[in-house]
């Protein structure tokens, strides 16, 4: 049986990220055993401590962590560590390599539209990790570099390291002004010059996927408008070779993006993980706090079935469990206002993934299985009655990891103490009222 490698990409907020359908559908396309998921993280040494706990063969890190991980790195690419940034991380032999793949991801955003960079003059605007990638590759394509940021203590600290000249941010419009191609790269979709600059003549590449205000004013004005999507495809591309060693399937990939389209409709949250990682009790804080339904799918399993889960297993086996299981789980109402804790094992049926892709946000709450494990109760988990070893316990989790990835639409650590109960709780409230908003 081929081994399934699991990927991730680490942000915060991350919940919106394209990541998981670009490289699915590159996975597909090349054949290759691979799962990618999402880490919803609040620091860098968050993202080396999961990568290790789940055993990640790579990670993509965005926002706002490509400059705050690369303490916790082994090893960083030269040109990474000229930019000051990493975007992409391979885990070899449990140490984490860095590299950036933005640089040629936004230079053949351009060059894929037949956009030659060399010899022209570019503006970027935004020091942070993503600016100073877009620099370095628009220095190295050729061009002529101008970089402006709205703290210029930034804009000159990247110009030294980058060999680019920069502008404080009074002088955007003159510079904007100047410029043939403009990189936006800031954080917030505020406009950063008045809009009446912008000319046919302009082309503009905003990082912003999502779709700007920039772009949208650009296009209004007949400038050339390359989607921000096509540097995240061209970043991803580069990232699946060195996560694979295979040529990445771009046009698989691209057809990918274009499918994507933000959810119109709120859906309901489900909590997926090893036993005792604390799905139920963050079940129930999260209903209480947003007065939600909450539906335990294990205490569903034994109202239906008149006993418990244990007697369940012992009487009628697994397979018979999971039929109930299954049963209960496609009979939940379609209610976004419902917050599902799913049994350990839920996910290992590919059926169940699948109603939950359609119905629910899934949420993966990790914490440590043996320590999980450990502060269960004696015969209250079947399957610890043939699992009670640590290590036993581990292989069990270890296998089940893929299955975890492949429901989870994000991973959220939960450290087992009472107050990261209602942590883990107002993070996921956070991920999803990035995507649902009010």
């Amino acid at each position: 049986m081929t081994e399934t490698a699991v990927y991730a990409v680490a942000g915060h907020p991350v919940l919106h990220s394209l990541g998981p359908g670009l490289f699915a559908a590159g996975f597909r396309a090349a054949g290759i055993a691979g799962q990618y998921t999402r880490l919803a993280v609040e620091n860098a040494a968050q993202i080396r401590r999961l990568a290790a706990a789940l055993d990640l063969a790579g990670l993509n890190i965005t926002s706002p962590f490509k400059e705050t991980i690369l303490p916790f790195l082994d090893e960083i690419d030269p040109d990474a560590r000229k930019i000051g940034a990493v975007n992409t991380v391979i885990r070899r032999d449990g140490r984490l390599i860095g590299w950036n793949t933005d640089p040629d991801g936004a230079v053949r955003a351009l060059t894929a539209r037949g956009l030659d960079v060399s010899g022209r003059s570019v503006l970027v605007l935004g020091a942070g990790g993503a600016g100073r990638a877009a620099v370095f590759g628009m220095r190295r394509a050729g061009a002529r570099v101008v970089l402006v940021n709205r703290t210029p203590e930034r804009a000159e600290s990247a110009s030294k390291d980058l060999g680019c000249a920069w502008l404080g941010p009074e002088k955007t419009a003159a510079a904007a002004a100047d410029a043939e191609i403009i990189v936006s790269c800031r954080s917030t979709d505020e406009r950063p010059f008045d809009p009446g600059l912008l000319r046919p003549d302009h082309v503009v590449l905003d990082a912003r996927y999502q779709g700007s205000r920039l772009a949208d004013e650009a296009a209004a004005r007949g400038a050339v408008v390359v989607p921000g999507r096509e540097w995240l495809l061209h970043q991803a591309a580069a990232g699946f070779t060195l996560f694979t060693g295979e040529p990445a399937p771009v046009e698989e990939m691209r057809k990918a993006a274009a499918r994507f389209q933000p959810e119109r409709r709120s859906k309901a949250i489900a909590l997926a993980g090893f036993m005792g990682a604390g799905k139920s009790a963050v079940g129930r804080i999260l209903a209480q706090r947003g007065n939600r339904r909450f539906a335990d799918v294990d205490a569903l399993v034994e109202a239906a079935a008149g006993e418990t889960v244990a007697d369940i297993f012992a009487r009628r086996g697994e397979a018979a469990f999971r039929i109930m299981e299954r049963a209960v789980i496609r009979g939940l109402d379609d209610d976004p206002e419902t917050v599902i804790a799913l049994g350990g094992g839920s996910v290992l049926d590919p059926e169940i993934r699948a109603v939950l892709k359609d119905r629910a946000v899934t949420f993966w709450v990790y914490a440590d299985p043996v320590e999980s494990a450990a502060r269960l109760a004696e015969g209250s988990r079947p399957l610890l009655e043939k699992t009670r070893s640590p290590g036993e316990i581990a292989a069990l989790f270890k296998a089940r990891v893929p299955a975890y990835a492949a429901a989870a639409d994000a991973v959220i650590e939960n450290g087992g103490r009472p107050a990261d109960l209602e942590r883990v709780a107002r993070r996921i409230e956070n991920e999803t009222r990035c995507v649902f908003p009010a």
